[in-house]
């Protein structure tokens, strides 16, 4: 009789040990997930949407005045438009677009997307150009730009346009 009661006290007690140890592997599996979680917050946006219309307010601005040196300088040094024209090529176009121009009137209207190394818009245009013939002429079209900061200051590295088919 002795015997049977040790041999069910200890048949018991590591049923109990058993137990506990798999209750405590389990609750070790669910109470220390493998993520490592940072307190530390996310790095700051590169702009403020204020900032990013200022920016696109100036462009206008430069754009309508025809005023070549304000304009680039809203350019990088390693802006690339359209995939293939750098600045020296950017410079050449809008300085030969700006002097055969009487008027201009510069108009987008987009999405702005601000992440923390930089800012793409995604817009339509509308171009209205009196020429010095006379002629008046209207694009339109879409466009993006990549804006990033360079010296503290919004520059665009990348501005892609493709205008309407039908013009």
């Amino acid at each position: 009789m002795r015997t049977k009661r040790i041999t069910l006290v200890f048949f018991v007690t590591m049923t109990s040990i058993f137990s506990l140890f798999l209750m405590g592997q389990f609750q070790y599996q669910i109470n220390t997930p493998h993520l490592l979680v940072s307190n530390a917050s996310p790095p700051p946006l590169i702009a403020k949407e204020e900032e990013v219309n200022q920016f696109f307010d100036n462009y206008a601005v430069f754009y309508k005045k025809k005023d070549v040196d304000g304009f680039l300088s809203l350019f990088s040094s390693k802006a690339v438009q359209n995939h293939k024209d750098g600045i020296a090529e950017i410079r050449r176009i809008y300085t030969g677009f700006f002097n055969q121009s009487d008027e201009l009137r510069y108009r987008m209207k987009g999405k702005m997307e601000i992440y923390q190394n930089a800012v793409e818009v995604k817009a339509r245009y509308e171009l209205d150009q009196l020429n010095k013939r006379g002629q008046r002429k209207v694009w339109r079209g879409s466009i993006n730009w990549v804006l990033t900061r360079e010296e503290g200051v919004l520059k665009i590295i990348s501005v892609d346009y493709q205008p309407d088919k039908s013009q």
